[in-house]
């Protein structure tokens, strides 16, 4: 787990988007309704990739000196 802990940010910039597009995928309002289309599935990978990307390599947030 300790080998983990630099990544928690990129980790849940990955899963928390896809998660979110996901369920809003399953809504009444969704062009699938009760299941996930193609192109949603591909909008949540998207979402995952970029959003942990953009985490994971950002600059750290340090203390000022």
């Amino acid at each position: 787990m300790s080998k983990l802990a630099p990544y928690w940010k990129a980790i849940l910039g990955f899963v928390a988007p896809g998660a979110v597009v996901l369920t809003s995928s399953v809504t009444d309002a969704s062009a699938g309704g009760s299941s996930i289309t193609t192109a949603e599935w591909i909008t949540a990978g998207c979402a995952c990739v970029v959003t942990s990307a953009a985490v994971g390599f950002g600059p750290r947030n340090k203390p000022a000196a």
